[in-house]
């Protein structure tokens, strides 16, 4: 079982882009509504492509990039944070995790890409 469970993690975070379309066609055969099969698969991928990001920087560059990581959602959840706040005049949590949650996605998606496009063009060049 635990071998079972570690090999779909191990899946998951290597391709968090098959988790994000399983998910979405799995809700979409549910709930046949496509914006809530889109947030729920957007909720379920970015925790993946969080450690996805994370491995990859690993890989490339050789050194751990745990804390830069970290301080990077710690920014930018005070920064969304603190947008809201200075635009609504009011601060809710729910609101504000829910904005950071989908820019996280928006971000580690698209470093998520292009790392894998770096890294695919870094080993091609080395071969060479």
């Amino acid at each position: 079982m635990g071998d079972w469970l570690a090999s779909t993690l191990a899946t998951f975070v290597t391709a968090p882009l098959l988790l994000f379309l399983l998910v979405y066609f799995g809700a979409r055969l549910v709930g046949r509504r496509r914006r809530a099969a889109f947030y729920a698969a957007v909720n379920a991928a970015t925790v993946f492509f969080i450690a996805a990001v994370y491995f990859l920087l690993t890989v490339l560059f050789g050194k751990s990039y745990f804390v830069p990581l970290l301080l990077f959602l710690f920014g930018l959840h005070a920064a969304i944070a603190l947008g809201y706040w200075r635009k609504k005049a009011d601060f809710r949590l729910r609101t504000v995790f829910r904005v950071f949650w989908r820019a996280s996605f928006l971000i580690f998606a698209s470093l998520y890409a292009g790392l894998l496009v770096y890294g695919m063009a870094i080993r091609v060049a080395m071969s060479l």
